[in-house]
């Protein structure tokens, strides 16, 4: 996969969707803790887990917010969405 002129790796891929993973366990957390209120918890816990599973299956790999995250992860160098 190409981003930005730039080859990212099978390993920063994965790593990516580990990211989105790790962040819809974060939403679930900070709802579940009630740092952040939702309306509905189980109903949001239920889609924050779909996509973390989603996520890590790379069923977003092919997103720009997917390839932007990635690109930082393996460049360190962030991409303005609107440049």
């Amino acid at each position: 996969m190409t981003f930005n002129k730039v080859e990212l790796s099978q390993n920063t891929i994965e790593k990516t969707r580990q990211w989105f993973y790790n962040n819809a366990c974060d939403c679930i957390n900070e709802a579940t803790t009630g740092e952040v209120r939702v309306n509905d918890l189980q109903e949001y816990t239920a889609w924050q887990m779909q996509q973390a599973s989603e996520a890590l299956a790379g069923d977003y790999d092919h997103t720009f917010t997917f390839m932007q995250r990635a690109y930082f992860l393996q460049t360190g160098e962030s991409v303005a969405l609107l440049a």
